[in-house]
């Protein structure tokens, strides 16, 4: 579990700071309710801390809405603003992206459309690996990423190859797609054989990895650098078919 002491303070020191990074009590709510819907607003918070005689001082109250969200949503809730914050604040900003996330920038995720197949597990599966890798749960983020590969296929195969519906196994899913999207531009003129060609090599890497590194064969063996890798090849592998689906 992180520890969120130290992250927290820096960013309410940006947040408290008389300028362009400075967030009253409203907008620091506004931002606090795109990661929980629950939270009131600024005048409904102040009236329940007043009628349960709470302070209703910013620095109590920011961090209190902030240590009640789950790891995921702090996560989340740090990727916001870092985001709004950068621009002003950038050294700032940069310490406090080590501290939370390594250092590292999350590439942006495949959105699957919502009439899809189990869409809402396919949703959560992608915005989840990002998350995994920022919480260093790098294991977790290949196990993501092979259950995500696994949804966009078989919505593919249900939504455009009917008949091998059936099919369970990642492989026979991923040889179904790589086919019919094959034939779908033949019938456009040329295309880079090569690129769909290698939607087979990139899943069976992704799956080799889960198969040796996933939660349930190996404890902290997977490396940031895998966990990486299959981030991206999943989300590469979903904004094409996205194209075809």
């Amino acid at each position: 579990m992180m520890n969120w002491t130290a992250p927290y303070n820096r960013l309410f020191s940006l947040l408290d700071r008389q300028g362009p990074t400075y967030h009253s009590g409203p907008a620091y709510i506004r931002i606090a309710q795109q990661v929980a819907q629950d939270i009131p607003n600024y005048r409904q918070l102040l009236d329940q801390r007043a009628s349960l005689g709470q302070s209703s001082s910013r620095r109590d109250f920011y961090w209190e809405i902030f240590r009640a969200f789950s790891d995921e949503q702090k996560l989340q809730f740090f990727k916001i603003l870092i985001n709004e914050l950068e621009p002003h604040a950038k050294d700032e900003v940069d310490g406090i992206r080590a501290l939370v996330f390594g250092g590292g920038f999350a590439v942006p995720v495949a959105v699957v459309p919502l009439d899809l197949w189990n869409s809402e597990k396919l949703n959560n599966s992608l915005r989840d690996i990002d998350h995994a890798i920022d919480a260093q749960q790098f294991n977790r983020a290949v196990t993501l990423a092979y259950t995500c590969l696994e949804g966009l296929y078989k919505s593919y195969v249900r939504k455009h190859v009917q008949v091998k519906a059936d099919l369970n196994d990642l492989m026979q899913l991923c040889r179904a797609v790589k086919d019919d999207i094959s034939e779908k531009l033949k019938t456009r003129g040329p295309f880079p054989v090569e690129i769909v060609n290698a939607i087979p090599t990139i899943t069976n890497a992704v799956a080799n990895s889960r198969n040796s590194f996933s939660e349930s064969h190996f404890a902290d063996d997977a490396q940031k650098w895998l966990a990486t890798f299959a981030r991206d090849m999943t989300n590469s592998i979903g904004r094409l078919l996205l194209h075809f689906i």
